[in-house]
């Protein structure tokens, strides 16, 4: 009788243990970062995105085909923008690498866009973008490489989106950002991300899912 009781209480000791593990493991699984299409983590709650500015400046440039950009085109989509130059050999491969995760995210959803302003016009014609698009993968109607009038170019990047730009010096050729930006469906800027993270190009693919949803 002692010997069944006893077994008894081992058992039920046994499975409380079971059962404490099993909640552990629950809760582990709902907790964890969730996969992106392209196999980039997402959090799995995103807070809601301040507004920190807004594109009101129209501008038109032209893209890496030789063809006019205009930014009506980007009205009504999320997209994801930032400024570099073709030559550089510090930060800008490091971000356009970078920011190939974000295109193979949003490969199929024509809502997103990605949007690369030279601050080397002189230099980066249509051309030379063409090259560096394709060095990237760049897909045709998905990643755009802009090029145009300096002085405009300088203007949307300081005084659009508060990203300073300046001639370089003897080590640097041009002094420009690291950032990556989100502008939402009503252009509306809604968040800066380091180009040279990786992590952070995750948190910016999970943002971008977010104000999809909104």
């Amino acid at each position: 009788m002692k010997a069944t009781r006893l077994l008894m209480m081992v058992s039920w000791l046994v499975l409380l243990v079971a059962l404490g593990v099993f909640t552990f493991a629950l809760r582990q699984y709902q907790n964890r970062p969730k996969q992106a299409q392209g196999g980039v983590q997402i959090l799995a709650e995103s807070p809601r995105l301040q507004v920190l500015g807004e594109v009101k400046q129209p501008f038109k440039f032209t893209d890496q085909w030789g063809e006019p950009f205009d930014s009506e085109r980007l009205k009504g989509k999320v997209w994801v923008g930032y400024f570099f130059f073709s030559t550089c050999v510090s930060v800008c491969p490091i971000m356009n690498r970078n920011a190939i995760d974000i295109q193979t995210e949003f490969l199929n959803n024509p809502d997103v866009l990605l949007v690369g302003f030279t601050v080397d016009p002189e230099n980066d014609t249509p051309e030379a973008l063409r090259k560096w698009g394709e060095k990237h993968n760049a897909q045709k109607g998905k990643w755009y490489f802009l090029t145009g009038d300096k002085e405009t170019l300088y203007k949307l990047s300081i005084q659009t989106f508060k990203l300073g730009v300046s001639e370089g010096d003897d080590t640097h050729q041009i002094l420009h950002s690291d950032k990556l930006f989100i502008v939402d469906r009503q252009g509306r800027i809604r968040g800066y991300y380091s180009g040279l993270d990786r992590n952070k190009v995750q948190e910016l693919i999970a943002d971008v899912h977010a104000l999809l949803k909104e």
